[in-house]
């Protein structure tokens, strides 16, 4: 199989959560500590960009073994290239290359734990656990309902904490979790709208999803208190000048974001199967969302580091 393929089965447009995470806690470092080392940075992202795409791989290649993915396609349904239905790939190959990378991904955690201290090895243990626990047997965090909320906790307030703390050395500051909280909400709407997706396949196989697990109706609660706290975190670090008062920008956002969840906000299993294409939508769009929030911030630390009175 060509390069391309493979690249393709990692689902690259997921690898924005490990992108933005680390960026944005290697900026909070620079911004509030003035620390910034670019080999650092390389090698926290590198890492967690194959730790996501070994978890991607994983994930899939259990969700085909349990028939899910198979139910799902001939539902007519698809939101991404599925790397051994859609690209071809050999179910060996797939798991086989999924565990080099999260092995590769840990190697590079010890690493860092040797530049900066054993705290991070804990970061490094709990990471593997969840990545590897999404899918895997026995612990398969994602078929008994928690796995969307242990994904979004992940890839947004901890990588965003490990990347400043591996930056910093700092280990007992809060501001990280704070500011990272958005990343993992968004995280976890991307999750729903794929969970709604495949409520059907998802049912037949018994794999209780978050959205299985409240119920369509009451996850449209799910979402808006996502929305409300995610949004609700940037006004709250900026108020405690965690972020400069101009990362308030990103509230300009809320109303794409309102967008995006439409279809899990009717709270109607038969519209949310109607507005399937939108649902699509959610699980691609918060991604760039997410990356526009992520260019607001490090705007507005660069211009309140040129233009101090920016940030009071």
């Amino acid at each position: 199989m060509s390069i391309r393929t493979w690249l393709i089965s990692f689902s690259p447009t997921t690898l924005t959560s490990a992108f933005s995470s680390v960026t944005l806690g290697t900026a909070l470092a620079w911004y509030l500590n003035n620390k910034f080392n670019l080999v650092i940075y390389v090698i926290t992202l590198i890492a967690l960009l194959l730790a996501q795409a070994g978890v991607n791989l994983v994930h899939d290649y259990y969700d085909y073994l349990s028939g899910v993915d198979i139910l799902y396609r001939t539902s007519g349904f698809s939101h991404r290239p599925h790397p051994i239905i859609d690209l071809k790939l050999r179910p060996k190959d797939v798991i086989t290359v999924g565990y080099v990378f999260l092995a590769i991904a840990f190697a590079a955690g010890i690493y860092l734990v040797i530049l900066v201290g054993w705290p991070v090895l804990i970061l490094a243990i709990a990471g593997l656990i969840i990545g590897i626990g999404y899918s895997i047997p026995p612990l398969k965090f994602h078929y008994r309902g928690y796995g969307e909320i242990l994904a979004a906790t992940a890839m947004g307030p901890l990588v965003v904490w490990g990347s400043y703390i591996v930056q910093t050395g700092i280990y007992m500051n809060p501001v990280p979790l704070i500011v990272g909280i958005p990343n993992g909400l968004f995280t976890l709407l991307i999750l729903l709208g794929s969970g709604a997706l495949e409520i059907d396949a998802c049912k037949a196989v018994g794999k209780i999803t978050l959205v299985l697990l409240v119920g369509v109706k009451n996850t449209k609660y799910v979402v808006y208190t996502s929305i409300v706290l995610m949004y609700l975190a940037i006004i709250v670090s900026a108020i405690l000048h965690y972020l400069p008062y101009t990362s308030l920008v990103a509230l300009l956002l809320i109303p794409r974001t309102l967008r995006l969840a439409g279809p899990l906000l009717s709270g109607d299993e038969a519209v949310v199967r109607s507005r399937w294409r939108e649902l699509r939508n959610l699980w691609a769009g918060p991604f760039s969302v997410r990356l526009l929030i992520l260019i607001i911030f490090i705007v507005s630390m660069i211009i309140a580091r040129i233009y101090p009175p920016l940030s009071i």
